[in-house]
């Protein structure tokens, strides 16, 4: 690879990504239903989480039986996390603590919001850097998804990973038109030669055939969506795209970040299981679609209830799965990327 593949903004510090409410900003009624859903009254109230990407509210909780869980409540002004805590709250129960997701302790509405209280977990993000332990922990995690049954996964999820990421109408034109010229390549993006970007777009339409599979995948998995206990297990949290689909997704979609921040991830993606016998044309098309994926979402205005940061982390994702990608079929930078 280049120089020009390096040339970009600062990384995204996942750990700090969020403007959060407090647990006492939230509306008595609320901090009511959070504590009836916990099954105790709340005691003290931590700090809001600054990871994530929504403007909801993300905590731990200490209850006066003692206990201490997560809690999340999302009302009007955060519309995407408003969604989204129910539709977690249902992934978590069907999974019932497999494959290290947290358990529910309870969740339901609370007037106009949605809240869901969770088993706290503690840990560290990995991935700040990435090193070869959290790599080595992640990947174990990882192979833990990939053996729940096809019958179980079946029960958790009917979202067929193919259909939601391999055939993304969005991301596939956005590739079909940066190749055409029709569309600037996104700030602190390389450009890419036009035969380069017409291989780009190519291996992005080959990915709805290539990503097919009976497998769990979570579908977001990324530095900030794991956490390394103190025993060196991942827990994986946010399970709100979970998918039907290839063993090997979530893996291959951390090795870009990895290998940005120099871990071998040629190396750890020959020795892992998880792509044994799995064409390189599979793993090229993945990542290609994800960057129609992400080139297309970094241009548009944040909604409702997010940072700015978010755009930030779709060009980082970009530029790193691009880059790893490029290293991979042997591309150089055509030009320099977007300022």
């Amino acid at each position: 690879m280049t120089s020009d593949f390096d040339d970009a903004p600062r990384d995204v510090d996942y750990r700090n990504t969020s403007q959060r409410p407090q647990f006492d900003d939230l509306p008595p009624v609320v901090r009511d239903a959070l504590a009836e859903v916990a099954g105790a009254p709340v005691m003290e109230a931590s700090p809001s989480v600054t990871s994530g990407f929504t403007g909801a509210y993300a905590g731990l909780l200490t209850l006066r039986d003692g206990r201490r869980v997560f809690a999340k409540a999302a009302g009007p002004a955060a519309p995407f996390a408003l969604e989204a805590v129910p539709r977690e709250a249902a992934i978590l129960r069907r999974l019932d603590g497999r494959v290290t997701a947290p358990r529910v302790v309870g969740a339901g509405p609370a007037d106009d919001w949605q809240v869901v209280v969770l088993e706290a977990i503690d840990g560290h993000l990995p991935g700040m850097p990435w090193t070869a332990a959290d790599a080595q922990a992640v990947h174990a995690t990882c192979l833990e998804l990939a053996a729940l049954p096809p019958d179980e996964v079946a029960e958790v999820t009917e979202e067929s990973f193919a259909d939601a990421v391999g055939a993304d109408e969005m991301s596939l034109t956005c590739l079909d038109e940066l190749a055409s010229g029709e569309r600037e390549w996104p700030r602190g993006i390389p450009r890419l030669s036009s035969g380069q970007a017409d291989e780009l777009a190519a291996l992005g339409h080959r990915a709805a055939t290539r990503l097919t599979g009976d497998r769990l995948v979570h579908a977001d998995l990324r530095p900030d969506n794991m956490l390394v206990e103190p025993g060196g297990r991942v827990r994986v949290v946010d399970w709100n795209w979970t998918a039907r689909g290839p063993a090997w997704a979530d893996f291959v979609g951390l090795l870009p970040l990895m290998a940005h921040q120099g871990l071998d991830a040629d190396g750890m993606a020959a020795r892992s299981p998880l792509l044994e016998g799995v064409p390189d044309e599979a793993v090229d098309s993945f990542l290609a679609v994800v960057i129609g994926y992400m080139a297309e979402h970094a241009q548009h205005p944040t909604w409702a209830g997010t940072l700015d940061v978010l755009r930030a982390h779709q060009r980082q994702m970009a530029r790193t799965f691009l880059a790893w990608l490029a290293h991979r079929r042997g591309w150089s930078a055509a030009g320099t990327a977007q300022s």
